[in-house]
């Protein structure tokens, strides 16, 4: 009769038994961690919120902001202007069939739009060469910063020591701008709703005669 030899049990092979080890669990996202508690640029569209703009400055841009020209014919208008001097510094539009009994006091103005990075429009007059052709650096470094502005965020100071505007580009990635819903017109109503002049009784020109 045959007797069942048992056999010898074969060793644990230790490759095989770590051959599948436990991944290790991934670190949850730390709750305050300033890159996931940030807004995007466009944060008013997920709340349902739209930017209702009432007022658009009429300025040039500030030495310390960058900010882009919308390109285009359709968003400038060539156009005379009355400017004062003073404390109170200010940009009139006036009325076309006015012009002719003013001329003296008008100078010819290119408006642009523009708009920071903070999504602020504006109006930008830059001042044109008058009826006899001259220009000076002051305004040929203007226009050119414009157009620069039409493809690029820029940032325009004064330098006093040249005579014109310096110019820096932006090198970083940023978004396009993202410009407001209006039409030309429109912005230009909200830009000179206190500074358009349609009547030589308006308190600007009484002042220009010493009526006032």
């Amino acid at each position: 009769m045959s007797k069942n030899v048992p056999q010898e049990s074969l060793p644990e092979d230790d490759s095989l038994a770590n051959s599948n080890p436990t991944p290790l669990r991934a670190e949850p996202p730390d709750p305050f961690d300033p890159a996931a508690l940030r807004l995007s640029a466009d944060y008013s569209e997920g709340l349902g919120v739209k930017r209702l703009i009432t007022t658009i400055p009429c300025r040039k841009p500030n030495k310390t902001e960058w900010f882009r020209v919308r390109p285009g014919e359709e968003w400038r208008v060539t156009t005379a202007v009355l400017e004062t001097d003073g404390v109170d510094r200010r940009t009139y539009l006036v009325t076309p069939h006015l012009r002719d009994q003013i001329a003296d006091n008008l100078a010819p103005a290119m408006l642009v739009m523009c708009v920071n990075r903070a999504g602020d429009p504006f109006i930008w007059r830059i001042k044109l060469p008058g009826s006899d052709g001259r220009t000076n650096s002051w305004t040929s470094s203007a226009l050119a910063a414009a157009v620069e502005a039409e493809t690029g965020w820029c940032r325009m100071v004064a330098n006093m020591t040249s005579g014109d505007y310096s110019l820096f580009t932006s090198t970083a990635n940023w978004p396009e701008p993202r410009w407001p819903d209006l039409p030309l017109k429109e912005v230009l109503r909200l830009a000179f709703r206190d500074g358009y002049i349609e009547s030589v009784d308006h308190p600007v020109l009484r002042e220009l005669r010493g009526l006032s």
